[in-house]
């Protein structure tokens, strides 16, 4: 049988009461109280229920941060801007992963629904956008890394379209008209917007869109290899390749290295996230630089800040990306 308060309260010869104020280390207690319910805690192995001390209360000082693979990277700073940001308010951040399966996304969701975390953030959702609307209209939720259609979630990224229009343009700028593009079957927000910088980057500067130049796959290096072998059996190849995440350009490279393909100077690559290993591989990876650390951070403090306020902010933020320009670019 487990132990209870009252059972410490008797082996300590005090009340419940002093027990409680004891285990919240209230100041209004003697010593010799606190002596005795620490040495009968100790004694008999008690260990307090503090989820349901919390859920009495009606706050867990918990924040769930649900993602789908730990894959990615550049998720580490997300993450750790948004521990920062909590253990500042007294806040503790519990971390999941869905292994990208959106009726997972929603069961783990389930600790929302029983009170047992305070808000959530989803990092790069998999569950469509009604259900992400009729959920946060009931619970604390926010999104950081995508963005919604409209606003009604608090959502922290950066503009993703303005991200691709850069990037694109850089390419352009350096005098490629052939620049192909390899982007994702799965339609998250960010890749659509990439995609959609990406096109109106050439449109801007008068250069037709071919279809032939988009390849669309996942998120992994070899589909950042087969797409380079597909463009090479292409009759009029590519000069410029922007890839809608590092991963994705390292395979590409790779194949380029093994097809002989003189990086930089034959075909200019361009990636985007800034993870690690973009500046490791040689020559190193020209890159679109979101602020990872920043966006975890903000989406936190706007959190606890909603799950505070009776009139929560819903606003879409996006923060500042930049260009990081290497050899992969001839820089």
């Amino acid at each position: 049988m487990s132990i209870t308060i009252k059972d410490v309260a008797k082996a300590a010869n005090v009340s419940v009461a002093t027990v409680s104020r004891v285990l919240n280390n209230k100041s209004n207690v003697s010593e010799e109280a606190v002596r005795a319910v620490n040495r009968a805690v100790d004694e008999l192995g008690y260990s307090p229920n503090f989820l349901g001390r919390d859920l009495r209360k009606s706050e867990t000082k918990r924040i769930l941060a649900i993602i789908g693979s730990t894959e990615q990277s550049f998720y580490n700073d997300v993450l750790r801007g948004m521990q920062d940001a909590c253990y500042a308010q007294g806040y503790d951040v519990l971390i999941a992963t869905t292994r990208n399966d959106p009726e997972h996304e929603m069961h783990l969701l389930g600790m929302l629904f029983s009170r047992a975390v305070d808000g959530a953030v989803l990092l790069a959702p998999k569950l469509d956008s009604k259900t992400i609307f009729d959920l946060s209209k009931r619970f604390s939720l926010a999104i950081c890394l995508e963005r919604l259609d409209e606003d009604g979630v608090l959502c922290v990224t950066i503009n993703n379209e303005r991200a691709g229009f850069d990037a694109t343009s850089y390419l352009i700028g350096k005098g490629r008209k052939r620049i192909g593009m390899i982007t994702t079957k799965v339609r998250s927000q960010s890749s659509v917007d990439r995609e959609n910088g990406y096109r109106r980057a050439l449109e801007t500067a008068g250069i037709p869109y071919d279809e032939n130049l988009v390849y669309y796959g996942d998120y992994t290096s070899e589909t950042g290899a087969r797409a380079f072998e597909e463009f090479m059996t292409l009759e009029k190849k590519p000069d410029a390749i922007f890839s809608i995440s590092d991963t994705i350009s390292f395979g590409a490279m790779s194949s380029a290295v093994k097809s002989g393909v003189k990086i930089g100077k034959d075909i200019l690559f361009f990636g985007f996230d800034n993870i690690s290993y973009s500046h490791m591989f040689m020559p190193r990876l020209s890159t679109v630089d979101q602020p990872c650390y920043l966006q975890g951070k903000t989406v936190a403090e706007k959190l606890i800040s909603n799950i505070k306020s009776d009139e929560p902010d819903n606003s879409t933020y996006m923060l500042p990306h930049s260009l990081i320009l290497r050899e992969s670019t001839g820089d």
